[in-house]
């Protein structure tokens, strides 16, 4: 019976860096971490390719403490304890003429933290404190022409992510951040084929998968940062299909699991202003050009197919919640815009899937929203276009769905 312990951080494009193990014990392995970083954390990478060339690719990562651990042979029993308390700084620039392939990813994040086990159970006790420093993300790309462009920032104080399958899974997560996040993506080129271009910046973000398992999911996030803010900008000369988003989020959470019954219990509050930005303007297009803005204070997706499951979920937001999404265009040869802004101050959704008919979501949510939302969307669009925009701003959300089909 093995385990791997490794750096790893988790973005757009995977990374992930092996180390040596942290420990191992006759039985259910038990491995112990304990991490604090008092300095800042510095990340930059420019690439410049003027002539033609096949791909120009630039990753860039800075995360002040990482973990992982796994066990794909058998259970693990984990405690962790990670503290933040610098700066992140992370930059991924290309500077290009014309190339096949452009890609810019970059990445900052306080604290991160992954464990993932099979054919065993999960036992995790976990904590993550970042601040008051802030995380910043930035993802540039000024090119010629391109048949595919893809730039990426995120930005989070504390990030964390479970998996198991063919076994239980039992986490009790504490996150808290008291620094800001910022993902900043910028995007210009004379003419592409696909533009992808995105930002997402968190507080506090946990993620958990799982199959065959029981679930018992414990979450606790706070986020008093000033600023949680997510941007996006693309200006194009010509593009085909181009695709750009931002999403910012205080406390992010999602537990998705498969055959077992699961149990969650999650607790959100979010003091920081949370802002969405997204820009596009392109002087010809065709194809679809696709524009999303999304700023939410607090959110929760359950999900849990073939058995009950049961929410107990407490969310607070007190910060200003804003989204704003614009589209300019000066011509279109046949393309179409689809524009879409939402600003939510708390959100939760609980599904269940069923095949045997059932199964299903009970529990109780408790929503407080205190903060200002408000969302924006503009289409200015010349020429034969299908046009279609669409912005929502809810105070409280929260959808309980029960479907009988996979």
């Amino acid at each position: 019976m093995t385990i791997m312990t490794r750096l790893a951080i988790a973005a757009s494009a995977a990374a992930l860096i092996g180390s040596p193990a942290l420990a191992q014990q006759a039985g259910q392995p038990t491995a112990i971490n304990g991490q604090v970083q008092l300095g800042d954390v510095f990340s930059s990478m420019t690439v410049v390719a003027p002539n033609n060339a096949r791909s120009a690719v630039s990753s860039s990562i800075a995360a002040g403490n990482s973990v992982s651990g796994a066990n794909l042979t058998g259970g693990l029993r984990a405690r962790s304890t990670q503290e933040m308390s610098g700066a992140g700084f992370s930059w991924a620039e290309v500077q290009a003429g014309n190339a096949r392939e452009i890609t810019a990813v970059s990445t900052a994040q306080g604290n991160t933290g992954e464990v993932q086990v099979e054919g065993g159970d999960l036992d995790l006790v976990a904590s993550q404190t970042s601040g008051p420093k802030d995380m910043y993300s930035g993802a540039r790309v000024n090119a010629g022409n391109a048949q595919t462009l893809t730039a990426v920032s995120s930005a989070a104080q504390n990030n964390a992510a479970t998996g198991a399958t063919n076994g239980d899974l039992n986490v009790d997560l504490t996150q808290r951040a008291s620094g800001s996040s910022y993902a900043i993506t910028d995007v210009d080129a004379r003419r592409t084929g696909t533009t992808l271009a995105g930002a997402t910046a968190t507080g506090n973000t946990y993620g958990s998968t799982s199959e065959t398992s029981t679930v018992n999911a414990r979450y606790n996030q706070t986020s008093t940062g000033a600023q949680i803010l997510a941007s996006t900008d693309v200006y194009q000369n010509r593009g085909h299909d181009v695709v750009a988003s931002s999403t910012a989020a205080g406390n992010s959470a999602s537990v998705d699991n498969k055959w077992g019954y699961a149990e969650i219990r999650g607790r959100q509050a979010n003091d920081s202003a949370v802002n969405s930005e997204t820009r596009v303007q392109l002087a010809t297009w065709s194809g679809t050009a696709s524009l999303s803005s999304h700023g939410v204070g607090n959110t929760s997706l359950v999900t849990n197919v073939g058995s009950d499951l049961a929410v107990d979920v407490s969310q607070t937001n007190n910060g200003y919640v804003g989204s704003d999404a614009v589209f300019t265009g000066s011509t279109s040869d046949g393309g179409a815009v689809v524009l879409n802004s939402t600003a939510i101050g708390n959100a939760f959704t609980g599904y269940v899937c069923s095949q045997c008919g059932d199964a299903a979501v009970s529990g109780a949510v408790r929503q407080v929203n205190a903060g200002n939302v408000s969302s924006t969307g503009s289409i200015t669009a010349n020429g034969n276009s299908q046009i279609a925009g669409s912005a929502t701003a809810i105070g409280n959300s929260a959808s309980f769905i029960t479907t009988t089909r996979p």
